[in-house]
């Protein structure tokens, strides 16, 4: 039986000060971010240990420090940086998901938000 599949973190809100634009360098804003884990779950699904799988709260925490390491002006590079980031510390995951959204973009018009999506796999 195969029970390989995805682990996935959706709407992490964080605050960053990414952006081309001066004015977000300067000010910052909330963005919005989804992660999905394409992964290999039998084991964990067979022996119910978190030594088996991939600990989704240990991946927000390294999101959290590495979208906030920098500032990016686009991103399609803070989306690369994440999962180059998901990709080295965890190699059971074999491919990343990120999507990234800015719900309050500085540009004229009415939108819910403006954002990317962005698929890596693990190089072989």
């Amino acid at each position: 039986m195969s029970a390989t599949g995805q682990i996935f973190i959706e709407a992490l809100d964080l605050y960053a000060y990414h952006g081309h634009f001066a004015e977000e360098g300067r000010l910052g804003q909330r963005f919005s971010m989804d992660l999905v884990l394409d992964c290999d779950l039998r084991a964990s699904s067979v022996s119910d240990d978190l030594e088996d799988t991939v600990d989704y709260g240990a991946v927000v925490a390294l999101v959290s420090k590495v979208f906030s390491a920098r500032r990016f002006r686009l991103l399609e590079a803070a989306a690369r940086a994440l999962a180059d980031a998901i990709l080295e510390a965890y190699p059971k995951v074999t491919r990343v998901g990120v999507t990234l959204r800015k719900p309050a973009p500085p540009i004229p018009g009415r939108m819910e938000s403006v954002g990317i999506r962005l698929d890596f796999t693990r190089e072989r």
